[in-house]
C-alpha cells in the first residue's frame, strides 16, 4: 500500500483529507504537535465523519489512521522517508516549517508534496529549489467548511459537499479524479475560490452583522438577505469572468455555493467568518481585487457600497481583530482608505465616485 504522511491532525485533516488519501489507497500516519490528540489517534485508531447536506446527512467511520508527535523525531524521520505522499492542513504560515523537518530527512523516493492550505501557491511559494529538486511539488485548492466542534472527540462534523482542485500544469498525478478531485487550470480555479466563494462568505458575514444576526444561514431567512446575497455573488461572478477573460458559465457554482451557506446545520457564525478584517479588506484580497475589475469596467458595485458603509458606521466589537481594523484603517475615512490602504491611484476618481467618501 503506498504511504502518505499528513502534518496536521485537526478538523480538516481528518475530516477532508485523511478519508480522500484513504479512497487513493494510501495509508495515513498525521503528524502534529498535540501530543493529546496523536494519543487519541494511536488509542483508537478510528473515528467518525458526519457529512451535513441540505437533504440529509450521512456518517463514515475512517479507519486504521496513526499519529506521530512532531518532536518524536526518530519516528518522524522513519515515516517521512518511506512516504510516497506528504501533505498538510497546518495553517499558511507553518508551511515553511514542514519543509525545514523534510529537508533534514534523505529519501531515494521522488515524493509529491501538497499543501492544502488556504493561500495562494501555498507548496510552491513556500518553498526554495532545494526542494523542488527534493519533491514534486503539487499547488491545490482546496474547499470544504468545517464549523467549530462541539466535542474534543476524534469525531468530526463537516459539510457534505467538499472539492480538491490541483495544478493540470504539474506533471504527476497523486491522487485520482473524482468527484472531489479534478486536476485544473491553478490560477483561475484559485481566484474563482477566493472571490465567490470566500468573497461571498466575508460579505455575507458584516451584512448579517448588521442586522444583529448569529450565523450566515440566517442571513437566508429574509427577502432582503436572500437578494443581497444573489446580488451579491452575481457581481462576484462578473468579476471573476473579467479576470479570467472567459465566459465560463458559473450559474451550477453560483447554486451550489448559495445552497451551502444556507445550511443551518453548519452554524457558521459570522463573527467568525468575520475575523481579521485587516486581511481580508486588504488589497488583492476577496474584497478589492473583484471590486477593482468591477470599478474599471463600470460594472455593479452596490453590494461594495453596501459592504463599505457597513464597517465604516459601526463597530464590532466582537469580531477579532475588527477594533483594531477600525484604529489602524477606517477612522481616517474612504478616501484615506482607498488611497492609503488600497494604494489607489489610477482608479482613485472612479472608486471615490463609485463608493463615495
Amino acid at each position: 500500500m503506498k504511504k502518505a504522511v499528513h502534518f496536521g491532525a485537526g478538523n480538516i485533516g481528518r475530516g477532508f483529507i485523511a478519508p480522500v488519501l484513504q479512497e487513493n489507497e494510501y495509508e495515513v500516519t498525521f503528524v502534529d504537535i498535540n501530543n493529546e490528540l496523536i494519543q487519541q489517534i494511536n488509542n483508537l485508531n478510528q473515528y467518525n465523519i458526519t457529512s451535513l447536506s441540505l437533504e440529509n446527512s450521512t456518517n463514515k467511520i475512517v479507519e486504521n489512521v496513526y499519529g506521530i508527535d512532531l518532536n518524536d523525531n526518530s519516528k518522524l524521520k522513519e515515516k517521512i522517508s518511506e512516504a510516497d505522499l506528504i501533505t498538510t492542513s497546518v495553517g499558511p504560515k507553518f508551511v515553511s516549517d514542514i519543509f525545514t523537518n523534510i529537508s533534514k530527512i534523505n529519501t531515494d523516493k521522488k515524493q509529491a508534496f501538497i499543501a492544502f492550505e488556504n493561500m495562494y501557491r501555498a507548496s510552491t511559494n513556500n518553498s526554495n529549489k532545494r526542494y523542488r529538486d527534493q519533491l514534486i511539488l503539487i499547488d491545490a485548492v482546496v474547499d470544504k467548511i468545517v464549523p467549530p466542534q462541539k466535542t474534543i472527540s476524534l469525531d468530526v462534523v463537516v459539510e457534505e459537499y467538499g472539492s480538491i482542485i490541483l495544478d493540470e500544469e504539474v506533471n504527476s498525478k497523486p491522487l485520482n479524479e473524482s468527484d472531489i478531485v479534478s486536476y485544473r487550470n491553478y490560477e483561475n480555479e484559485f481566484y474563482k475560490k477566493l472571490w465567490l466563494l470566500n468573497g461571498l462568505h466575508l460579505k455575507l458575514a458584516y451584512f448579517g452583522l448588521s442586522k444583529n444576526l448569529s450565523f450566515i444561514h440566517e442571513v437566508f431567512s429574509s427577502e432582503l438577505g436572500r437578494n443581497f446575497a444573489s446580488q451579491s455573488i452575481d457581481s462576484l461572478a462578473t468579476a471573476y469572468n473579467l479576470y479570467s477573460k472567459s465566459n465560463e458559465n458559473l450559474e451550477k457554482f453560483k447554486e451550489i455555493i448559495l445552497s451551502r451557506f444556507s445550511l443551518p446545520e453548519l452554524q457558521d457564525e459570522v463573527a467568525r467568518v468575520a475575523r481579521n478584517p485587516e486581511i481580508k479588506f486588504s488589497i488583492n484580497e476577496r474584497f478589492e481585487k473583484p471590486l477593482s475589475y468591477l470599478i474599471s469596467e463600470n460594472k455593479d458595485i452596490e453590494t461594495f457600497k453596501t459592504i463599505l458603509n457597513i464597517i465604516f458606521e459601526n463597530n464590532f466589537e466582537e469580531v477579532e481583530g475588527f477594533s483594531e481594523f477600525k484604529s489602524n484603517q477606517l477612522s481616517k475615512g474612504k478616501s484615506s482608505f482607498y488611497n492609503e490602504f488600497w494604494n489607489i491611484d489610477s482608479y482613485s476618481k472612479k472608486y471615490i465616485d463609485g463608493l463615495g467618501i
